[in-house]
């Protein structure tokens, strides 16, 4: 057993019993191996203390002693009471997929007869949410009362690179090479590694930061010593701040200031292809959920068809 892993989680588990301390912490190992992010596996330590926790009477003592007794009907409860918590339905379908995940594990070492999240009866139904970009006007009252030379950066990472807000916190200084202007992200979300390229306000700030900072692995470390590099609560605190400080009443998240870049990149004409590669998406089906978005271009690509269209009616009405 890996003795850090076991360190890392043994305070989470305590509430287990020790067969199911094993378990989980196998399949943890397991998952490590197959380069799962280190979010993956806490998530699916909280995820599991949350099945114990929802349960109550005897289901609560049986899961407790042995998670191999799960059954349907626990998880139904467990996804009422998400419900009931005002998880949103795609969280709650997250939470979901991890539980399956650690059972269909327990099924293919023998410990376990069955599967007890069933797909027809335990996913969730879930909205199509567009993605939310900034309108230009916000965006503006936004960065303007920016002044922290750190802050505008790693804002402008999002807006101008499309980073998600946990690769910003994790940015180390030996991703970025100055002389091509890119930065390199490894691992990305569903393990995606990719290139984004510097613009030249990110490029100033950048320089400005360096000059200003103690060069360390991170480009943004913690200001708190248990922690290496901030953290998304930290940036989360940090844009409801500017947000404040701007007068701006409508909520943006910082994952909003991503979907702001991937809206003006497909109203300047970046091709679903290129943009897919920027953004790191696994697969062209989440790039797609923007063609909805970009008036800008859709507009201008019905004016010249249009255009064409009538230009031949008319020289056929001749």
């Amino acid at each position: 057993m890996d003795c850090p892993m076991t360190a890392k989680y043994q305070l989470a588990l305590a509430c287990f019993s020790a067969p199911n301390q094993h378990r989980i912490l196998h399949y943890l190992a397991l998952l490590a191996t197959r380069h799962s992010a280190a979010t993956t596996l806490a998530a699916v330590v909280t995820t599991l203390t949350a099945l114990r926790h929802q349960l109550t009477g005897a289901r609560h003592m049986a899961l407790t002693e042995d998670l191999t007794q799960t059954t349907a009907q626990d998880i139904s409860a467990f996804i009422t009471a998400a419900q009931a918590s005002g998880l949103a339905p795609s969280t709650i379908n997250t939470k979901v997929g991890l539980l399956a995940g650690f059972f269909e594990y327990l099924r293919e070492e023998g410990q376990m007869t069955h599967q007890p999240v069933l797909r027809r009866r335990h996913r969730l139904l879930t909205p199509l949410v567009l993605p939310k970009p900034m309108p230009d006007a916000d965006l503006a009252a936004f960065f303007q009362v920016i002044d922290a030379v750190r802050d505008r950066l790693l804002f402008l990472f999002m807006l101008r690179c499309g980073l998600r807000v946990s690769e910003v916190c994790a940015l180390t200084w030996d991703a970025i090479d100055r002389c091509a202007g890119t930065v390199r992200i490894n691992r990305g979300k569903g393990q995606v590694d990719r290139i984004v390229y510097l613009a030249p306000d990110v490029e100033q700030a950048l320089e400005i930061w360096r000059a200003h900072s103690t060069l360390g692995l991170y480009l943004f470390p913690s200001p708190k010593r248990h922690r290496a590099h901030l953290f998304r609560s930290h940036i989360n605190g940090l844009m409801n701040q500017y947000l404040a400080a701007a007068g701006l009443t409508r909520h943006y998240s910082p994952h909003c200031l991503r979907h702001t870049f991937a809206t003006h990149l497909l109203n300047a004409g970046v091709s679903l292809e290129v943009l897919k590669e920027l953004m790191g998406h696994h697969s062209i089906s989440l790039t797609l959920r923007y063609t909805q978005l970009y008036d800008t271009t859709k507009k201008h690509q019905y004016e010249q068809a249009m255009a064409q269209i009538t230009q031949r009616q008319a020289l056929r009405g001749r």
